[in-house]
């Protein structure tokens, strides 16, 4: 059970780091321009001190190392009652953690506190979805199935 937990963790991060490449990253366009975002978020990445990720990017992949380790734990507890299938059973959990996890996040720091416009908060809630199902997908798969994990005696 360990080393499923471990290499799902692992696949997961791998997820996290593809998802914000594919959904993030191209959305930056839109989410740092001056004329659609926030002159309050706009500033963050101006203040002193950066960022730690910026003085310490190691920082990033392991932020997303222990993230999905965590995730992976919740997968392996709760995976029994998610739907039947390797892709259906990890768009479930993808599913479950961005409902546990986004929509609070978006609502106090990006759209309250940093004055987001809402139409970007819907964007960010849609890169977040995509990551998700990635990194559910993925610990789904590498966790793989019950009968074949006890028939390889994990």
């Amino acid at each position: 059970m360990i080393i499923r937990i471990v290499r799902a963790a692992l696949a997961g991060a791998v997820a996290w780091w593809v998802g914000m490449q594919l959904t993030f990253v191209p959305a930056q366009a839109i989410l740092a321009d001056p004329a659609l975002q926030s002159a309050k978020m706009n500033a963050i990445y101006e203040l002193a001190p950066p960022a730690r990720i910026a003085t310490d990017p190691w920082l990033l992949p392991l932020g997303m190392l222990i993230t999905a380790l965590a995730q992976a734990l919740v997968f392996a507890f709760i995976r029994r009652g998610l739907p039947e299938g390797l892709i259906a059973r990890g768009l479930a959990f993808g599913a479950v953690a961005w409902g546990l996890f986004t929509p609070w996040f978006e609502f106090y720091l990006p759209w309250n506190l940093m004055l987001e416009p809402t139409a970007l908060v819907l964007v960010e809630l849609l890169c977040w979805a995509g990551i998700l199902a990635l990194v559910g997908v993925a610990i789904s798969l590498a966790f793989g199935r019950e009968r074949e994990a006890r028939a390889a005696g994990g």
